[in-house]
């Protein structure tokens, strides 16, 4: 029988400030490879991977304002109010660790296909029992921000527990709306309107599997014509709108 799963935190951040106090040399990569997989580089240790190894200064202020704010604490009181609600710990765990991503300071993540992996295509981390709430170093933090990005994530983990990876837009979207219907029982603004254009493509598009298809119905034409993919007509994140608005309104 299906049980959620127990989730604890690993704290980083103290961690990653010291590594980020390195000279951006090879030896800084060889100890962030050594951090990541271990001295005997067999497996993933540290779940570290979204971080730029050779990352600028930008990455070590954004360190420090989550350490200013506890975003480490904000998780881990987040993570035990989530584990109350679901009882009794399984015999597994899944490990918590809030990874930050450089989106500013170079070439090394593209803010909206990684945001799409990190959501819809994470096979790696979840066959480890890793659950990585992503955060950016364009973003402004604060406590809800902080709090809601990982539940958002946490509820992505339990959906593929239940229904496995999304391949279909429907099934994508199915998993959006999961995850936006149990931040309701939170207190979030999770208000949203959706425009009939995108409900009537969510309708007539549902099986489609195409992942630039459904890339663009999540993040619109903006993050496509940056990556050259066909765009269709969709405004900025209009797919995760729509989905917060089946949320509140009940609907599958």
């Amino acid at each position: 029988m299906y049980q959620l799963k127990y989730f604890i935190h690993i704290p980083i951040h103290d961690r990653m400030e010291e590594f980020y106090l390195l000279p951006r040399n090879r030896q800084r990569f060889e100890t962030y490879l050594e951090m990541l997989l271990g001295p005997d580089r067999a497996d993933i240790v540290l779940p570290i991977a979204s971080f730029n190894p050779m990352g600028k200064d930008l990455v070590l202020s954004k360190i420090r304002e989550l350490k200013q704010i506890d975003a480490e604490g904000i998780i881990k009181t987040t993570l035990e109010e989530f584990n109350a609600r679901v009882g009794k710990p399984t015999d597994t765990t899944v490990s918590v660790a809030l990874n930050l991503v450089d989106d500013i300071g170079g070439a090394w993540s593209n803010r909206y296909t990684t945001d799409y992996a990190s959501k819809f295509d994470f096979t790696g981390t979840f066959k480890r029992n890793f659950c990585l709430p992503y955060f950016w170093t364009s973003e402004i933090y604060t406590e809800e921000v902080i709090r809601r990005r990982c539940l958002e994530y946490i509820y992505c983990f339990v959906h593929w527990q239940k229904m496995g990876k999304p391949e279909t837009l429907q099934q994508h979207l199915q998993q959006e709306v999961y995850v936006q219907r149990q931040l309701l029982q939170y207190s979030f603004n999770v208000q949203g309107t959706s425009a009939d254009y995108i409900q009537e493509l969510a309708q007539v598009q549902a099986e489609n599997t195409n992942y630039n298809f459904i890339f663009n119905f999540f993040y619109g034409d903006a993050a496509c014509e940056v990556l050259n993919y066909p765009t269709n007509g969709i405004s900025e994140l209009a797919g995760f709108v729509y989905a917060r608005s089946l949320a509140s309104n009940g609907q599958v």
